[in-house]
């Protein structure tokens, strides 16, 4: 019976989670899309109390899932930059945008800002496939 291994670049996707992680501090800016997200959300500056948590939490999802970008990658072969951007975008439809929105329609969470959320998620996607684009040509 044979064995199953797989490699992936430890670099690639860490720092493609990192990077991902990175977006999301500018994303969500006040002078970016963070005060129209408090705005549509209804929140005010005053609500807002920055925890160390949940940004310790986000990087760790973000290279948790750049891991995962990088063995699907991997496993199906992915070796151009066509594929790698198709992976980050059939993985956004396919698993990421479809459980905000319906969370959102179950919950009222505002449209805007599940349109925010899920574009800033795909951002993050598209920074994993650029980053292992790059690590193709280094």
């Amino acid at each position: 019976m044979g064995t199953f291994s797989i490699e992936i670049n430890f670099w690639a996707f860490l720092l493609s989670g990192i990077f991902a992680f990175a977006l999301g501090l500018v994303w969500y800016h006040p002078k970016v899309m963070g005060s129209r997200w408090m705005e549509v959300r209804g929140l005010k500056d005053s609500q807002i109390k920055p925890m160390p948590l949940p940004f310790i939490a986000s990087l760790f999802l973000w290279i948790l899932a750049a891991c995962f970008y990088s063995f699907l990658a991997t496993f199906l072969g992915v070796s151009n930059e066509a594929g790698y951007f198709s992976l980050a975008c059939l993985l956004w439809v396919a698993f990421s945008m479809p459980p905000s929105l319906m969370g959102a329609l179950y919950t009222g969470y505002p449209f805007e800002a599940v349109a925010i959320d899920t574009s800033y998620q795909l951002g993050g996607y598209y920074i994993f496939a650029m980053v292992h684009i790059l690590f193709l040509y280094i």
